[in-house]
């Protein structure tokens, strides 16, 4: 077995979308890195083939948790799991395919909490959701902390509801130390799936060719982050001294469609999107970052200008 000292981090689901930048983060500072997950049709770590070990396999079969826990001797663990029904996104998997969802959001991850306790785990960092909150409507005016009761409205916001409510069981009750960070809407490169952050790839994407391009997309603010801060987030939980609190909320900053557009139209001369305002499907609150960044000090690097900038010189989609 490996020794703690050189031990990997244990990255489930490192071939996805955030997954795949958490990976790249991690294989960057210097870690070992193994990956756990399902064989991905597209391969999002092509460019760092090589540089990681990995194993096959769901976070719903316990014994297959056990045993890679047990062969790479990992004592970090990361995982983005999440039950995709190919490339619709995970709310709209989560409508679709509920037993799916709540069978991999849910009960794989406590199978996850449960191995990673018996094989002694000293850091387990995991990805929630900012959907685990209700409408707008259903909190007072201004940012919510981690104070204010999780109301999903979805049923993929239900599943990191109970997968919070897992942790939070594993944490008090058995002492694992286990930090959720909930992600707002995200947006960067080896985006894969559709959904709302594809809407405002797919017009960065026309703004970049001089294309024409129509969107019809609501204009309510939004809670944004680039993939970049996700990733970093979850280094901030690794490298803090003592284990972090049990979780957080995430964002980086806040925009509406239409000031998106504006932001890639004034860096295209000559070109201009049609909007056509929508109902939003759902009216999330904005949320607060405020106590990551008091307790480890983690601060997000992409404002609105810096996703813009990057929008308009990278293929993003790609």
């Amino acid at each position: 077995m490996t020794s703690t000292s050189d031990s990997p981090v244990l990255v489930i689901g490192g071939r996805g979308f955030v997954g795949a930048h958490v990976t790249e983060a991690l294989i960057a500072s210097g870690r070992p890195v193994h990956l756990f997950g399902p064989a991905m049709e597209d391969d999002l770590l092509a460019p760092l083939a090589g540089r990681f070990t990995e194993t096959v396999g769901s976070i719903t079969d316990r014994a297959a948790l056990a045993d890679v826990l047990a062969d790479s001797g990992a004592r970090e663990v990361v995982t983005m799991a999440a039950h995709s029904a190919g490339r619709v996104g995970l709310m709209r998997s989560g409508e679709a395919e509920a037993d799916k969802a709540m069978a991999v959001n849910v009960d794989g991850f406590r199978l996850l909490c449960e191995a990673a306790r018996e094989a002694g785990v000293t850091r387990l960092v995991w990805t929630s959701s900012t959907v685990v909150y209700g409408d707008a409507a259903d909190y007072p005016a201004g940012p919510v902390d981690e104070d204010a009761p999780c109301r999903p409205r979805t049923f993929y916001g239900l599943t990191k509801q109970l997968a919070e409510a897992v942790a939070g069981h594993h944490r008090r009750v058995h002492g694992l130390p286990v930090t959720g960070l909930r992600l707002p809407l995200v947006l960067g490169p080896k985006l894969w799936y559709a959904g709302a952050a594809a809407a405002i790839l797919e017009a960065a994407a026309a703004a970049r060719e001089g294309r024409a391009h129509r969107v019809a997309f609501h204009d309510d603010p939004m809670d944004l982050m680039h993939v970049t801060d996700c990733a970093r987030a979850v280094l901030a939980c690794l490298d803090h001294p003592e284990p972090p609190g049990e979780i957080y909320n995430l964002t980086g900053f806040t925009a509406r469609m239409s000031e998106l557009l504006a932001g890639l139209a004034a860096r295209a001369p000559g070109w201009r999107a049609e909007h056509e305002i929508t109902p939003a499907a759902r009216d999330f609150p904005p949320v607060s970052a405020a106590r990551i960044r008091a307790d480890l000090g983690f601060a997000p690097r992409h404002d609105l200008d810096a996703v813009l900038d990057g929008l308009m010189q990278t293929k993003e989609t790609a």
